[in-house]
């Protein structure tokens, strides 16, 4: 019988690992939805990054190309967006509609003063109103939560870029100096990892998808206009929704109020009862077409090695119960408990390891023999 012994030696380092331990975990609880991002951005770009590094080896140019081929598209495109809309904003600011509107509205441009002095002093008692110092330290702490979210958001581009400059000597570094010869943690982390790459390289085929799907709902919708009340740049527009598919919280519903706001400018403009229609696109994309790629798109593209099932319950709980970054960490962290029951669970009791098809892919119609076994699924339709 082999007898360990414990000295005093043993229980301080023991005690110190445990508070180095706690100290990490608490700035990783701390900083957990951005380190999620950082991983789901890691996962996203990192089959990009090996064909890059194929042609030009890898390193920290081909991770800053990588993440530049993500990030630049999706601002040159905003800004694109951005400018129809001012045009349109612009448009509407000279038309007869907005005159209309000052007319109703409580403040009166005419009672404005001319004279700078008589200016500042309306200025300054407008500001020490209480109302208006209250809208104004909202705007300010949103300014501030603006500003954090930005740096938070260059954070976890940062961990991406890292993760993708040095993931093989990480993965080196922890099989050498913590994993050792434990090969049940290699083959879980290794199931993980596979896992991982599956889920959120799904999520990427899903933005494609929304791109072609919402181009042919814009340009159906242009075909039934009323009174030439058009989606401007169709083409376009998809390609942001389906990039703003990664914006968290908000994600489409922004560009869907974009376009309807545009809309709604255009209707006043031409026949204020037309507001409907723009109503009726909000409602139709935001009801209609989420609800189908929350429920069944995006769970079937993640779906490739896990069942449909998990996916979507994954997808649509990690939300609810998380948060904005819930739509990350629900899918990690039922990868996670999967991996675990088919690789680690069978090796504990002595056993092979379980197939991959053992909680793989479902249909949405099972046959009489695949009910027979409740773990098993069939292919993919």
């Amino acid at each position: 019988m082999t007898r360990v012994r414990i000295t005093r030696s043993n229980v301080r380092w023991g005690t110190v690992a445990l508070v180095v331990f706690g100290i990490i975990a608490f700035v990783g609880y701390m900083f957990l939805p951005w380190v999620v991002l950082g991983l789901f951005i890691y996962y996203v770009a990192r089959p990009i990054n090996q064909r890059i590094g194929d042609r030009i080896g890898k390193g920290n140019l081909s991770a800053a190309l990588t993440l530049l081929l993500i990030i630049v598209p999706v601002v040159l495109l905003l800004g694109v967006f951005l400018s129809i809309a001012l045009g349109q904003f612009a448009a509407f600011a000279t038309s007869e509609a907005s005159g209309q509107l000052l007319e109703q509205s409580p403040i009166n441009v005419e009672t404005i003063p001319d004279d700078p002095d008589q200016l500042v002093n309306t200025a300054t008692t407008t500001l020490s109103d209480p109302s208006v110092q209250s809208v104004l330290a909202e705007a300010q702490a949103f300014v501030g939560a603006a500003a954090s979210g930005i740096f938070m958001l260059f954070l976890s581009l940062l961990l991406g870029f890292f993760l993708l400059v040095e993931d093989q000597r990480l993965g080196q570094w922890g099989r050498d100096q913590i994993l050792g010869n434990d090969a049940v943690s290699i083959d879980y982390l290794e199931a993980v990892d596979r896992g991982l790459n599956s889920v959120f390289f799904g999520y990427t085929l899903t933005i494609f998808v929304i791109m072609i799907l919402t181009a042919i709902i814009y340009n159906v919708f242009n075909f039934f206009a009323p009174e030439n009340l058009l989606i401007p740049a169709t083409i376009l527009l998809a390609v942001v929704t389906g990039l703003f598919t990664l914006v968290p919280l908000v994600g489409r519903s922004i560009i869907y109020l974009g376009i309807a706001a545009l809309l709604a400018l255009g209707a006043i403009q031409l026949n204020p009862t037309l507001v409907w229609y723009p109503l009726l696109f909000f409602v139709f994309m935001t009801l209609a077409f989420d609800n189908v790629v929350r429920t069944y798109i995006r769970p079937y593209l993640s779906g490739k090695m896990f069942h449909l099932s998990l996916v979507m319950f994954a997808y649509l709980l990690g939300p609810i119960l998380f948060g904005w970054y819930g739509i990350f960490l629900g899918p990690l962290l039922m990868v996670i408990v999967v991996q675990f029951l088919q690789v680690v669970v069978p090796q504990l009791r002595d056993e092979e390891t379980s197939s991959p098809l053992d909680i793989g892919q479902t249909t949405l119609q099972e046959t009489d023999e695949g009910l027979s076994d409740p773990l098993r699924g069939g292919k993919a339709t």
